[in-house]
């Protein structure tokens, strides 16, 4: 999901008012030297939107001058607004080391620099900035920008919230905190701030497009549509509103038009990487895998995924050289895709993989056969020897992949410690296992995993998040005895279980997901929200029904009751995509349990 954010524009015209009063000044006392006149013609030039002039002019001031920090400082700006942000990142520091104390000089670089990439640069600068001039607004509002992205929400808000205090008018502002809230789940309260936004400047088409974004995400579908099309209103051309209103339709399972208007989004903007992520998540959810993998290429330039230390493996033989596979995105992405490491063992003509994975698997996947070297997911690439790296998500555009070849397709690739299965089967189990006809009732107690609530560290885990009140209706079967996998966020659900409900936390056993994949080999059945959990079970090739979010998870498709990636995996969905009816759902599962043949 794209998610847009519309900081403070390189271009600072109020500092450069400020020069252009200066210069004034200036004029009363002394007369214009020949770079005055250059720079003030080459100010009104910027004020007027000429960039390219401006920049000229700019260049024969400083030719002239070398010494100007003004008109380095607006090559900065320049450059930062055509989007070279390398050069605007050196002319600024050209105009700071003239003159180390003009507070906005430091503001500036920062948001070059954050668009550059450089955060922990961008941090310090900005910083300084406030430092300088501790009653900066745009300042701390451009840190809360840097904050986010380093992924240090709370300190992003504070700072957002702080500008707002020295500038409450500032609708630019209440837009970026509220984009921040909405990384945060915080929808409703994002929302507000971008109808403040509004309310400020009722023609900021980037409000109405981010709104949209946070509607969408909330789950109000129709109106995340309305938003974003008040938007293009506004915009026609406006890229990053096409994309979110491609994904309003996607939600809504109006995929043609979410794939027209992401092909929209790309016709404006051709480089736009969530656009084009967007695209290729929703041909892989149409099966189009050819399209679906080269387009998805482009998730690595939006996620946080480690950069590549060597040139990127383009799937040509490897002729007994070493290859490092580097993890991505979440621990239920790895658990789906760690099916490559074999096939890239068997087909590239590696010497050895080398797989840095996330903190908790290494166990896991050291205990199974996966033909790669595991490494602690601490390893520094700069350490190791090897000749060749990727990401593991592209593996799959390498190898070609679609429903005919997927590696371990209806097989279990992972494997469980056999001493620690053995340990929870002691604890926790009868010597008595289901073997009956699936899913059909019997003397012996049917084992029953559940799991019911995602990390909220991601934004749609609320999407992904089952109230455990919810499955209850298990517990009371006869016949059927209830054992909890929720490690951390949820658990604290099974403190408050009412009278005559019983069940038994494994979860509080659990170091790692090879203690949790040793108490799944223990199970008959798994039922689970679409998580790390489903991932695992299926990749262990345990009986496994995942619970679907109301929204289009790509991996799933659309029309499947099953899924082409796990040997014994059964999809539940919502009646209506983009509704959430969490009652109706279980209604059917507990039917479907109780073998009684539930029927809408």
């Amino acid at each position: 999901m794209l998610f847009l954010f519309f900081y403070t524009l390189p271009a600072n015209r109020y500092t450069l008012i400020i020069m252009a009063k200066k210069i004034k000044i200036k004029t009363k006392k002394q007369k214009h030297s020949d770079a005055d006149v250059l720079f003030d013609t080459a100010l009104q030039y910027y004020q007027s939107g000429n960039l390219q002039q401006a920049e000229m002019i700019c260049r024969q001031t400083v030719k002239g001058e070398p010494g100007r920090a003004d008109a380095w400082y607006m090559l900065g700006l320049i450059s930062g607004r055509m989007g070279r942000y390398d050069e605007s990142v050196c002319y600024i520091d050209k105009a700071i080391l003239i003159n180390p104390d003009e507070h906005f000089y430091y503001n500036d670089i920062g948001v070059s620099l954050k668009f550059k990439g450089s955060l922990n640069e961008a941090k310090e600068r900005l910083e300084k900035a406030i430092e300088l001039k501790p009653d900066y607004a745009e300042a701390y509002d451009n840190l809360g920008a840097v904050l986010q992205d380093m992924g240090l929400f709370d300190e992003a808000v504070t700072n957002h919230r702080k500008s707002l205090l020295l500038n409450p008018y500032c609708s630019v502002a209440y837009n970026n905190l509220g984009n921040t809230l909405r990384e945060q789940g915080f929808y409703d309260e994002a929302v507000e701030n971008f109808k403040k936004a509004l309310s400020l400047k009722p023609d900021y088409a980037e409000a109405y497009s981010n709104m949209g974004l946070a509607l969408t995400e909330k789950g109000a579908l129709d109106e995340a549509v309305e938003n974003c099309r008040k938007a293009l209103e506004l915009r026609p051309g406006f890229a990053g509103a096409f994309n979110n209103l491609g994904t309003a339709f996607s939600d809504k399972g109006i995929i043609a038009e979410a794939v027209n208007n992401y092909k929209k989004s790309l016709t404006v903007d051709p480089d736009f990487s969530a656009a084009h992520k967007n695209l290729g998540m929703t041909y892989l959810l149409l099966k189009d895998f050819e399209r679906g993998w080269r387009e998805y290429e482009w998730r690595l330039n939006i996620f946080k995924v480690p950069p590549l230390a060597k040139p990127k493996w383009d799937g040509s033989p490897l002729n007994n050289k070493t290859i490092l596979v580097y993890h991505e995105q979440g621990l239920g992405d790895t658990l789906q895709f760690v099916r490559f490491l074999p096939e890239l063992h068997d087909k590239s003509g590696a010497k050895k993989v080398m797989f840095i994975p996330q903190k908790g698997l290494e166990q896991l996947f050291r205990e199974s056969d996966l033909k790669a070297e595991i490494l602690a997911p601490d390893a520094s690439a700069e350490t190791l020897e090897y000749d060749t790296n990727i990401h593991l998500m592209s593996l799959p555009l390498i190898f070609r992949t679609n429903f005919e070849n997927i590696p371990f397709k209806g097989k279990r690739y992972l494997k469980a410690n056999p001493e620690k299965v053995e340990w929870y089967r002691k604890k926790f189990f009868s010597t008595t296992s289901f073997s009956p006809t699936p899913y059909t009732l019997s003397p012996a107690p049917l084992k029953l995993g559940i799991f019911w609530q995602g990390s909220p560290e991601f934004r749609r885990s609320k999407d992904k998040a089952i109230p455990l009140p919810y499955f209850y209706s298990f517990c009371r079967m006869p016949g059927v005895k209830v054992y909890s996998l929720q490690k951390g966020y949820g658990i604290e659900q099974l403190n408050d279980l009412p009278e005559g409900i019983e069940i038994v936390n494994l979860g509080e056993t659990f170091n790692d997901f090879s203690d949790t994949a040793a108490a799944i080999e223990n199970l008959d059945l798994i039922i689970t929200i679409d998580t790390a959990v489903a991932h695992l079970s299926g990749a262990l090739g345990k009986k496994t029904w995942i619970l679907h979010p109301p929204f289009a998870e790509w991996r799933w498709h659309l029309d499947m009751d099953y899924s082409p990636w796990y040997e014994d995996v059964r999809l539940f969905r919502h009646k209506e995509l983009g509704k959430k009816d969490w009652e109706e759902m279980m209604e059917r599962v507990v039917g479907e349990l109780q073998g009684v043949g539930y029927r809408e």
